[in-house]
């Protein structure tokens, strides 16, 4: 499947070089980083236009950060086929795995039961006697 697709997504920049990135509420950690790989991308130009002037509003005294375009036109298909049935074969034969612990349990259980059973019976047949 050898189909062309252009996607352009965008990453903001401040005046030191740095990347912003995203934290989220309550989070922790630099808003700006240097590596692009943990920098927050946006797959429209309006959301980081958002920051960009959000930035400017509250941080005037640091200059406005630019915005930069990433193009995307390389596309892999991976395929997970493999991957996914090993583990739900794993999956289904844990379960198997815990149907068969149960019913162990159950026997055990269930023969434990038998033989009190019988004791309570021979202790009331040496009683009749």
């Amino acid at each position: 499947m050898s189909e062309e697709i252009q996607l352009e997504l965008y990453v903001v920049r401040n005046q030191e070089g740095k990347f912003f990135r995203s934290k989220g509420y309550g989070g922790y950690g630099d808003t700006w980083v240097d590596d692009i790989q943990k920098a927050k991308i946006y797959p429209k130009i309006s959301q980081a236009r958002s920051r960009v002037t959000w930035f400017y509003n509250n941080y005037p005294k640091y200059g406005i950060p630019s915005i930069i375009k990433l193009g995307v036109c390389e596309m892999e298909v991976l395929d997970e086929t493999e991957r996914v049935e090993k583990a739900h074969q794993r999956k289904l034969t844990e379960k198997d795995r815990s149907r068969i612990r149960q019913a162990k349990w159950e026997l055990d259980r269930a023969e434990r039961e038998l033989e009190n059973a019988q004791q309570r019976l021979n202790r009331e047949q040496q009683n009749v006697e």
